[in-house]
């Protein structure tokens, strides 16, 4: 007898049990939501360095889509306009429950931290959905002397995760790159100063014209999302697992309120809405950082609704909140997954307006500087999201001592038959036929060594994390109070 076949047998068992495992659906594991309703991100693809001197260069007014790795991830930003303020944007995808944590810090060669900010893994009302932040290098707001972050030539981006690469979830996840260069003002004292105080205001009435709704087709992406129109409903079904997005272009001194109105179920989609978790409105700046955001479990009794306002676009509110870049903004409005993985259509009127006078307490920019609103090139390739590793499935398995035991009874089985096969292959004394090829082992020296590890300083750790929601007003400016030597 030869061994080869009993082998090929073993391996088909388990490859065979494994694959039902993996591709097996759980009773206790609610399905990920289906690729058409999940957010997308976009731009134009990049491999940021794995260490300092292998940074990659990125350039203003340009959207870039890298993927996560198990090391830090290196950018410089070249400086094209003197004392200016380099904005960054970043944007990754939710995790459900507990997940990896998002560090992004802007600095200097020299090693002055510029800004830092790091990303929960879960944000309140966002779970598997889209995390963002928005971190800036520049002079100091008070318009003193530029100091390292608003006179260097070149701006260092690292970003990284913060969980050990081995129980990462989120390495080879896609992570989405804005660049906006914004000029520095003249006249800083004649703007208005920051709408500290401001932490939502009296909500106006808005309106709610049902018989007059419009109709539109959301995006699941921030660069395809569709422009809405201030003082209009909008008619708009959503999807458990779903991601919407609409963009709301605002000007210097105005300011955004807008509602998702749920009208009240009937008995149908009462029952169909036990299980159902958080539906949520979020208002973010160009950048995609949150300006507010809302949520809660939809009602399966009454009518609810979900409301957010944002503070009116000033120059000097980047001391307290994200406010302060007028341009495209975007209403951003999500469904949880339902517990038995269920998809259901929950209607829902999205109306919204504007107030303040456009272009109130705008800056002057320099001389051929006049149109500073932030724009963006390279969202023609899409995050590639279809399928998911071993590792994914076997992580959504869960983490019940019921499937781990499985797994231990497979290998168990795979091992007693192996051992049994070896045994009879080794008492037979019949030789193999003369047909039957000869195995030959090559001499292997032994391990190679592993190679040397890439040159370059770990990335420096700067000022205290914050996460969660946007910084609430009278709170540190998003990226600090300027320059700190690592």
């Amino acid at each position: 007898m030869t061994i080869r076949t009993p082998l090929r047998t073993i391996t088909a068992m388990g490859g065979a049990l494994l694959l039902m495992l993996l591709t097996g659906p759980d009773a206790g594991a609610v399905e990920p939501a289906p690729d058409d309703v999940r957010p997308v991100l976009q731009g134009e693809e990049i491999s940021g360095g794995g260490n300092l001197g292998d940074a990659v260069e990125l350039s203003s007014g340009t959207q870039y889509l890298d993927e996560f790795s198990a090391g830090t991830l290196h950018y410089r930003i070249p400086r094209e306009v003197d004392h200016s303020t380099i904005h960054i944007g970043v944007t990754t995808l939710g995790q459900d429950g507990e997940g990896d944590s998002v560090r992004v810090e802007t600095g200097t060669w020299e090693g002055d931290l510029c800004s830092s900010d790091t990303i929960s893994s879960s944000a309140a009302g966002f779970r598997d959905h889209l995390r963002t932040t928005h971190v800036a290098a520049g002079p100091p707001l008070d318009g003193g002397a530029d100091g390292a972050c608003g006179s260097s030539e070149e701006i260092v981006l690292t970003i990284e995760l913060t969980m050990d690469p081995e129980d990462s979830r989120s390495v080879g996840q896609p992570v989405e790159i804005l660049v906006h260069e914004e000029p520095r003002p003249v006249r800083l004292g004649t703007l208005p100063p920051s709408d500290e105080d401001f932490d939502g205001g009296e909500w106006q009435d808005i309106g709610r014209n049902v018989a007059g709704a419009l109709e539109v087709t959301p995006s699941r992406s921030f660069g395809g999302a569709p422009e809405l129109e201030p003082g209009s409903t909008y008619d708009v079904t959503i999807h458990p697992g779903e991601t919407q997005i609409f963009r709301v272009p605002l000007d210097w001194g105005q300011r955004l309120q807008a509602e998702a109105y749920f009208p009240e179920p009937d008995e149908a989609l009462a029952d169909q809405l036990s299980g159902m978790g958080s539906v949520a409105l979020m208002a973010a700046n160009p950048l995609r950082a949150g300006l507010d955001h809302d949520s809660g479990a939809p009602s399966m009794s009454s009518s609810s609704q979900h409301r957010v306002s944002t503070g009116p676009i000033r120059w000097f509110n980047r001391e307290s909140s994200h406010a302060m870049l007028a341009g495209d903004h975007f209403l951003v409005v999500t469904a949880d997954q339902h517990d038995s993985g269920a998809d259901i259509s929950m209607l829902y009127r999205l109306t919204l307006d504007t107030f303040g006078e456009a272009g109130d307490g705008a800056p002057e920019y320099p001389e051929g500087h006049e149109d500073a609103w932030p724009v963006f090139e390279g969202g023609e390739v899409t995050a590639d999201r279809s399928g998911a590793d071993a590792l994914s499935r076997i992580s959504a398995l869960g983490d019940s001592s019921a499937v781990v035991a499985a797994l231990a009874t497979v290998g168990l089985l795979l091992l007693g038959t192996g051992i049994v096969v070896l045994v009879r292959v080794i008492g037979d004394p019949r030789p193999l036929p003369e047909s039957a090829p000869q195995t030959v082992v090559p001499h292997s020296p032994g391990p190679h060594p592993p190679g040397p590890k890439p040159p370059g300083p770990q990335p420096p750790r700067g000022q205290n994390p914050s996460a969660g929601p946007p910084p609430q007003a009278g709170g540190p400016a998003p990226w600090g109070h300027g320059a700190q030597h690592r």
